[in-house]
């Protein structure tokens, strides 16, 4: 089973989406933060290698946006285990485009999350959730 982490500035996001991962049994401890900083200085303590990562991440946050988070990211981690569902309330194509060009990113999904969308991710990476 991977760490899930959930990154959004809006604590009543957060609040909703830590529900929502919990409630479709996608994990029943989701690591939640309301800033990518603090996001990253977490993921810094943990072992890239034994672990995997599976992260949904709002885009437009103060300080460090989701993009920056990316950039540190892919920046910092070698041969990581980690998958990114960007979250937003973005409804621009360009972001959409933009989410295509890390390889962390396997989908964007507007904000709020839906338990339907965590359902169907949960049956797209099946093995991968599962495995070690």
């Amino acid at each position: 089973m991977p760490i899930v982490l959930i990154i959004d500035d809006d604590p009543g996001v957060l609040f909703l989406h830590e529900i929502i991962v919990t409630e479709s049994s996608l994990h029943e401890n989701p690591l939640t933060f309301s800033s990518a900083e603090e996001a990253l200085d977490h993921l810094h303590r943990l072992d890239f290698i034994s672990n995997r990562f599976l992260i949904f991440l709002d885009i437009n946050m103060p300080t460090m946006n989701g993009w920056q988070f990316l950039e540190q990211l892919e920046k910092q981690i070698n041969h990581a285990d980690i998958k990114v569902v960007m979250v937003t309330s973005s409804l621009s194509r360009a972001e959409r485009e933009k989410s295509k060009t890390y390889s962390l990113v396997i989908d964007f999904w507007e904000k709020p999350m839906e338990e339907e969308q965590v359902y169907q991710l949960i049956d797209r990476l099946g093995s991968w959730l599962k495995k070690g």
